[in-house]
């Protein structure tokens, strides 16, 4: 009897350490925490980007959070709801989920995937030894038809060149724009722009339908915050160019408008001449593209609307929010529309003031400021309007005006250059 009721006692124990350890084992976290929800990408580069995300819940509390990267474990993240991922590669598409953990392990569903793309890594402009392998045209060179991304331009009043024509080009990085620098002057150009200028004759100048002359094309990249220049020479057969550090001169025949067989010594710049005229003070830089340049509608174009207003509705420009804000360079050669003071300044401007400027090329004694931007009071155009007026009218070398670009006079621009000339005196 005695060991019945030992025996049943032991039962009784057993069963009361059981109900206790039942109790214990329900003090046991088994609960996974909730999913982490809004994750995010930014500062994505080519090589890392950032990722945050909003935390997790959890009945105890969550410890850290589980980085996946393409389904695979990537990290752990002890602290915060946020981590920089590098290492990555340029122009490669990833999917990232996180998920939270607490202190006994449970680890929740997946947050929301994301899938991101790092930017690509843009290798660096180079001049190539053929005009055909820098992307500036397509189909047949001769024709010189843009290529894709390649966008046309104009400017409200032009350099003279010995009475070429030129074509401008601009080619902007993909998905990228030139930025409103706050002036009418030069905006702010993207790593990798390119800038091209094409200059040809036609055999016959009253007949557009003849066949092109094409001399040469200079070209403008800008790499690493630098703009570098470049010189492509045209072959005779119009199929190709070759790039060249060495001037030249090229005997060129065509008919002008009147019919008269006209000879140009026309003159290729060295690497060095392009220098000479594109440099401020240590900087290379573009001459023509100002703002205040294109601030206008060409004619003979297929655009039908302001020029800067194009660019901004195809994404070139940004940071202008209404274009007539923005100076207009007066057309020297329109009588109607600006005076004589503004048509004489605007030519200075453009063939004159990227050398006559602080930190341009002069000769020594004749440093001036042409630039329209400059009160015409400091310009010295009047002090010097002596000089001025037998510069243009002269071939001479050193001595003519400009020194680089021209053989010829530009007899239409001095006889605008002389009324100017003249009524600054009265």
């Amino acid at each position: 009897m005695k060991k019945d009721l030992l025996t049943n006692f032991i039962i009784v124990l057993l069963l009361i350490s059981c109900g206790s350890d039942d109790d214990g084992m329900s003090d046991i976290d088994n609960q996974n925490p909730s999913a982490p929800q809004n994750l995010i990408v930014s500062n994505i580069t080519d090589s890392s980007l950032d990722l945050s995300w909003s935390a997790a819940t959890d009945n105890v509390g969550v410890t850290n959070y589980k980085l996946y990267s393409d389904g695979v474990y990537n990290q752990t993240i002890n602290n915060g709801t946020s981590v920089n991922v590098s290492g990555l590669s340029s122009g490669t598409t990833y999917a990232f989920y996180v998920t939270a953990l607490d202190a006994e392990g449970n680890e929740s569903d997946e947050s929301n995937n994301l899938v991101v793309e790092t930017e690509t890594l843009s290798t660096p402009l180079i001049f190539k030894n053929y005009l055909s392998e820098m992307g500036v045209f397509s189909g047949n060179l001769a024709n010189l038809t843009p290529a894709e991304n390649v966008h046309l331009y104009d400017l409200n009043s032009r350099l003279f060149t010995d009475y070429a024509h030129k074509q401008r080009l601009i080619r902007m990085p993909d998905g990228e724009a030139m930025q409103y620098n706050n002036n009418s002057l030069l905006p702010i150009f993207p790593d990798n722009t390119l800038i091209s200028k094409t200059f040809y004759y036609y055999e016959d100048e009253s007949n557009t339908d003849s066949n092109k002359i094409i001399i040469e094309t200079r070209i403008l990249i800008k790499t690493e915050g630098t703009w570098k220049v470049g010189e492509y020479l045209w072959n005779e057969e119009m199929n190709e160019a070759v790039y060249t550090e060495q001037g030249s001169v090229i005997p060129v025949s065509y008919v002008n408008t009147e019919g008269i067989t006209q000879e140009v010594q026309y003159q290729i710049p060295s690497n060095d001449d392009c220098i000479t005229c594109h440099h401020i003070y240590e900087d290379i830089t573009p001459i023509g593209p100002k703002l205040r340049a294109m601030n206008f509608s060409p004619q003979n174009s297929d655009i039908s609307i302001n020029q800067l207003q194009n660019f901004i509705d195809i994404g070139l420009l940004e940071g202008i929010s209404n274009v007539s804000n923005i100076e207009v360079l007066a057309d020297w050669e329109d009588e109607i529309n600006f005076d004589i003071f503004e048509r004489g300044r605007s030519y200075i401007d453009i063939n004159c003031a990227h050398c006559h400027q602080p930190g341009g090329y002069v000769p020594t004694g004749f440093l001036l400021d042409f630039r329209l931007e400059t009160d015409f009071e400091t310009t010295g155009i009047y002090s010097h309007r002596g000089q001025i007026e037998s510069r243009i009218q002269s071939t001479t070398p050193t001595y003519l005006m400009p020194q680089l670009g021209r053989s010829l006079v530009h007899n239409e621009g001095v006889t605008m250059l002389l009324e100017y000339l003249e009524a600054i005196e009265d």
